[in-house]
């Protein structure tokens, strides 16, 4: 499964009085799906003033009986600080001593070594776009991928990402300059991640599932020509032709590789009350049987 949470509930803490915060209705959409694997985008967590640590996925995780969790920072106020950006200035306010969003996974398998699955080990937080600067919008986020690779055979590998999306990308106003803009970053972002993989799980044809928010249509060349056709990648089509984000489109998917070793898959989107109430964007789940 894979979900950013980025809209939606905003509150995580449930020290706050709200009648459900967003970790409590994560945990009950992962217990409806019951997924063994997760890839989530923008989740965040902050750290108050008395040093504790308000994580919402440890909330999830301890709720939802996935033994298995990581986080990958992407971006965070001690590395990020701009005082141009309302959430920070807030959080400076409310006494935070830090604050940070990234992806995450959660996993009822154990993540193992990438170079020996049968050996325990840790995810790794890798980047694939870093900006001179950090200016405050979306123009300048950091994007990173997470990878690493489950201890159950066939020890498949997992990638997560979230790629870029640049300021007046969407909507009828949208400029074919910041688009075309936007389509070149993104390719970038999937060249990086291609050259990270090719010689040892590409070339070697070693399972891989890739999953996340890619902020681009199915159709695009980042996705129908870089993944699919020049690196044999298959992208796992839901069964309903469903957007998984109102403004974006079609954006969320799961791609699996390599083609010869897959045996059968079902998806969907995840279209209900429950699930439009903890993101703007959907849930994708793919059931995958592979060699």
């Amino acid at each position: 499964m894979t979900l950013n949470l980025g809209g939606g509930v905003k509150n995580f803490d449930n020290s706050l009085d709200t009648p459900l915060t967003k970790s409590q209705l994560l945990t009950k959409l992962i217990d409806e799906i019951r997924p063994d694997l997760i890839g989530l985008q923008e989740v965040s967590q902050y750290l108050d003033a008395d040093g504790k640590m308000h994580s919402m996925l440890r909330q999830v995780q301890e709720g939802s009986r996935l033994e298995h969790r990581y986080y990958g920072e992407t971006l965070s106020m001690t590395r990020h600080m701009m005082i141009a950006k309302d959430l920070m200035i807030n959080a400076l306010f409310s006494d935070w001593y830090d604050w940070s969003k990234g992806n995450a996974l959660l996993s009822r398998y154990p993540f193992s070594r990438l170079s020996n699955p049968q050996v325990e080990g840790a995810p790794r937080n890798l980047p694939i776009f870093q900006p001179l600067a950090y200016e405050g919008t979306r123009n300048t986020d950091p994007r990173y991928v997470i990878l690493t690779r489950l201890m159950k055979p066939p020890y498949p590998f997992i990638l997560n990402l979230h790629l870029t999306t640049l300021v007046g990308e969407r909507g009828p106003k949208a400029w074919k300059d910041t688009i075309d803009a936007a389509r070149l970053t993104r390719a970038q972002q999937i060249t990086r991640v291609v050259n990270l993989i090719e010689s040892h799980i590409l070339e070697k044809g070693e399972p891989i599932i890739l999953m996340g928010d890619f902020n681009a249509a199915p159709e695009e060349y980042t996705l129908k020509e870089m993944l699919v056709t020049e690196n044999g990648f298959v992208r796992l089509v839901p069964k309903q032709d469903v957007t998984t984000h109102e403004n974006a489109g079609i954006v969320d998917h799961i791609f699996f590789s390599p083609k010869s070793r897959l045996k059968s898959y079902t998806c969907e989107v995840v279209d209900t009350d429950l699930a439009r109430q903890v993101s703007d964007h959907l849930p994708v789940v793919a059931d995958i049987e592979f060699e």
